[in-house]
């Protein structure tokens, strides 16, 4: 099974809270994104949260120019440490005024339910039934290991290597390199502190967790996109799931 180790779902179904939650996310300029997976690709689209009518249980949207389809759509807000989705339905194009220069506003009726997640410091995903990263190490007296991560973060990763990690190391107590082979071909190079291991005699496996050291700026960038899908394609997921 995925997981996601970064989050602790609740779900908010009160009306007068749920019309809390969506004030404090217009007042307080909330991060806003409308999610939708045209060909099976999750797609984000950053969106503005601009009105709110408390007494029709109704909030306008500007998309900045994208088109939306009336139905049901998928809505992410992010602010501080906190993840909140909902899904809920588009009802027309238009402001209140319906003037020329509204023509990227849209009108949706409020969530039944919004689920919020808290979130930690650093957002670690499992790839077990999602991308496969290859990992290599190179051990400073030119040892080469090959493995494969289990999940990953922006700031380290958790390895799976074939036998017994420790006596395929040798003596080499530091790496020189970590070389990370991304799912889109690219190469993320690290070096690497080792922070702990575990050898699994009975399957003849070890998992090695490391931490990344001296990251560059765009492989960081890389990192952190491929979690954000995967953050992204896990929010999907659940707000399917929303009733």
């Amino acid at each position: 099974m995925t997981k996601l180790d970064a989050q602790i779902d609740n779900d908010i179904i009160d009306l007068e809270e749920i019309l809390e939650v969506m004030v404090a996310a217009l007042n307080q300029k909330w991060d806003l994104s409308c999610l939708s997976m045209p060909k099976k690709r999750l797609s984000s689209l950053p969106v503005k949260l601009i009105d709110l009518n408390a007494g029709a249980r109704e909030m306008t949207v500007d998309t900045q120019g994208a088109k939306l389809e009336i139905g049901t759509h998928f809505f992410r807000a992010q602010t501080g440490g906190m993840s909140y989705t909902f899904k809920t339905r588009l009802i027309k194009q238009g402001g209140d005024k319906d003037s020329p220069d509204e023509t990227s506003y849209y009108q949706f009726k409020y969530p039944n339910l919004i689920r919020f997640s808290q979130l930690r410091d650093s957002v670690r995903i499992g790839l077990d039934d999602w991308q496969d990263i290859q990992a290599s190490f190179f051990m400073e007296d030119a040892i080469q290991l090959q493995g494969e991560v289990v999940d990953i973060s922006a700031t380290g990763a958790k390895i799976r290597f074939e036998k017994d990690f420790d006596t395929k190391a040798g003596d080499s107590n530091s790496i020189a390199d970590c070389q990370l082979l991304m799912p889109d071909g690219s190469l993320v190079l690290t070096r690497t502190q080792i922070v702990g291991t575990v050898y699994d005699e009975a399957k003849d496996i070890s998992y090695v967790r490391c931490k990344y050291l001296g990251l560059n700026q765009y492989d960081e960038k890389s990192l952190e996109l491929l979690i954000s899908e995967r953050v992204d394609e896990l929010d999907h997921a659940k707000m399917v799931g929303l009733r």
